[in-house]
């Protein structure tokens, strides 16, 4: 948190110079004004140097973590703990280094005098828009253990489901990187002992064997560039799909994929409508409540449709309409959300299509699973079987000369 250096004057005309902790300047002039002191000059203080060079490595904090504290504030809160106290109790006590330095900082800006909304939204990089939205929801109510309970839950819920995803998909990855590593050892390791033996046979080779030689060869003698040429394109790839014009360009590929698009637009529908859910429940107003979940959802499509939908609730619309007519969510949930809004019951009818679709996704993956096993499989059998036969082949030959 930020620390400002001030010169100012109370009402009696004392002067006052010195250093608040603040959010921004203009938080510090208000900070001041409530201790009746009239800021003339505010300007932030440096922060100091540091040596440590591996301080800013490890900035985000795992979703575990941040389950674990949710849980553990919204018992303290229910048990009546102030809330001050809570944070200072659970910033101590933190496992984790990252959320404990930044609790400690949460903490500094509650002493300050900040809402505790405003504290979180300091740290985008772990407490999510939706996340700020619904503790600020629950300080307007009054309902803030509650609210932290359903945080809980639904990061629970998230939790639950991304490690079933990659659950799912380490087998895959894991048979790939060994056919991808079998396939490299024959190609620059093995293949260049047979390259003498063929040579003194003084006749022309097959040409599936003159193939992998060449290829055997080029490898070898060019290996460094070949892996300098791979990182750089990572590297870059990586830069080009940080960009909004990669981000949109990848989402387009992936959802043309068979069951994959699948499997995208039914996570999204998950975040979505789990999201929106809870936050309704909470309180916080329709317009806002699509807003953060269109950021949540992990779609952009879906966030460029919630974004019209919002504009057309805006004029008094429905909901169900725009989401309908944008094309992006599948018919059945447009009309639970119709249901839902014809019935006032909005949040509880996106809590069921949240459970509904998450079955569904555990169903589409396994499926995705079954599929991409025997394809990495068949790829790998081809390769291999490709170069055994490539380095049989002139032996046979030389069998049928000599028979």
């Amino acid at each position: 948190m930020p620390v400002f250096v001030y010169h100012g004057q109370s009402r009696r005309g004392r002067r006052h110079r010195g250093e608040i902790t603040a959010i921004d300047s203009r938080d510090a002039a208000r900070l001041l004004r409530k201790q009746e002191i009239l800021a003339t000059s505010i300007r932030e203080k440096p922060d100091p140097i540091s040596l440590n060079i591996f301080s800013s490595w490890r900035r985000s904090v795992h979703i575990r973590e941040l389950v674990v504290f949710t849980l553990q504030f919204a018992t303290l809160v229910k048990a009546g703990v102030p809330l001050l106290q809570g944070l200072t109790t659970l910033a101590q006590h933190s496992s984790d280094l990252t959320l404990r330095d930044i609790l400690h900082d949460v903490v500094q800006r509650v002493k300050a005098g900040n809402p505790l909304g405003a504290s979180l939204r300091a740290h985008p990089h772990v407490f999510s828009s939706w996340y700020v939205g619904m503790v600020e929801a629950g300080e307007t109510s009054g309902m803030l253990d509650i609210t932290l309970q359903r945080l809980a839950d639904s990061l629970e819920k998230r939790l639950k489901l991304m490690s079933q995803v990659r659950a799912a998909l380490v087998y895959p990855l894991v048979v790939l990187a060994i056919a991808i590593s079998v396939l490299a050892v024959l190609v620059m390791w093995v293949i260049p002992m047979f390259g003498p033996l063929f040579t003194d046979f003084g006749d022309a080779l097959p040409w599936p064997t003159a193939v992998v030689l060449q290829a055997s060869a080029f490898m070898n003698s060019h290996f460094l560039i070949l892996l300098g040429l791979g990182l750089g394109g990572g590297y870059v790839l990586k830069q080009i799909l940080s960009t909004d014009t990669g981000q949109a360009y990848r989402e387009q590929l992936l959802l043309k994929v068979p069951l994959m698009g699948t499997v995208l637009i039914k996570t999204a529908v998950v975040h979505f409508s789990r999201t929106l859910s809870g936050l309704l429940r909470s309180g916080v107003p329709i317009m806002e409540g699509l807003t953060l979940a269109g950021r949540t959802s992990g779609l952009r499509r879906l966030e460029h449709a919630l974004r019209d939908a919002q504009r057309s609730v805006g004029e008094g619309h429905s909901l169900a309409d725009p989401l309908q007519a944008s094309g992006v969510l599948p018919p059945f949930v447009t009309e639970m959300v119709r249901v839902g809004e014809s019935t006032g019951s909005l949040d509880t009818t996106l809590e069921k299509v949240a459970d509904l679709y998450e079955q569904e996704v555990n169903r589409d993956i396994l499926s995705l699973t079954a599929l991409i096993e025997p394809l990495i499989i068949v790829v790998l059998g081809i390769g291999i079987g490709f170069i055994v036969v490539a380095m049989y082949l002139p032996i046979f030959n030389m069998a049928s000369v000599v028979g």
